[in-house]
């Protein structure tokens, strides 16, 4: 399917995507987050299409889906994969389990792997239609050090999957088994159907995230109680429900 161009600009969505790369190159070339994702995959052809100068970066978090992981080392072998200090089982002991409101597990196992690197302009795959979160931060904003760039953030999810299909861009096998998200297989937000299928798909991850709560059941809270639960399985299942 052919794009529609825009009435006022003349240009298709892709043609202004690449204009607004070029427009905002810094000197020193952009950073580039790569997730292994449709809309990084979309992003990266943009970028290397524009003829920009960038570094793509994937953090490697350790309880992504061995899948994804794949994916980025056959197709997209010039990215680079940056690691965590600490891994997410070792850190939930320390620092308590993740929820979806106290998510430590992105600053740690995402954010904080590629801190250090010193491009500061980031260009990232984020689109509006995503949240009204996302929607609300525009498409530059700053965080701390860093202005972010998200050159699809007005493009929908079948304008992503156009695109790709167009161009023939290679896309992870897990989508053609019917997962619509790749992020972390252990997290606060899969739940329900979507918990079930990637317990029965991934054991290994979840078997260690158990092993990781016991230890953090064992040790109590931070402050020395004990746990409102009676006991540990009432406590793992309690998480798993977002309890």
């Amino acid at each position: 399917m052919m794009q529609q161009l825009n009435l006022i600009t003349g240009q298709t969505k892709e043609q202004e995507a690449i204009e607004f790369i070029r427009e905002h190159e810094p000197p020193g070339g952009y950073f580039l987050g790569f997730s292994g994702g449709k809309d990084s995959v979309v992003l990266y052809d943009l970028t290397e299409k524009a003829g920009v100068k960038f570094e793509a970066y994937y953090s490697a978090t350790g309880i992504d889906a061995p899948e994804v992981v794949k994916f980025i080392r056959e197709h997209y072998p010039t990215v680079i994969h940056k690691r965590p200090k600490e891994s997410f089982f070792a850190l939930i002991p320390k620092k308590g389990y993740p929820t979806k409101w106290t998510r430590w597990c992105c600053d740690k196992l995402k954010k904080e792997p590629t801190k250090d690197i010193p491009l500061v302009h980031r260009m990232m795959g984020i689109r509006a239609e995503e949240s009204a979160r996302r929607a609300a931060r525009g498409r530059m904003d700053k965080l701390g050090k860093w202005t972010i760039y998200k050159p699809i953030f007005n493009w929908i999810e079948w304008e992503i999957w156009d695109h790709i299909d167009s161009h023939n861009l290679p896309t992870c096998s897990l989508y053609d088994e019917g997962f619509s998200r790749l992020g972390c297989v252990v997290c606060p937000f899969v739940d329900g159907p979507k918990l079930k299928k990637a317990m029965k798909r991934w054991p290994k991850h979840y078997l260690a995230f158990e092993k990781a709560m016991k230890k953090l059941w064992d040790k109590g809270k931070p402050n020395g109680e004990p746990w409102h639960e009676s006991n540990f399985d009432e406590f793992l299942n309690n998480w798993y429900r977002g309890k």
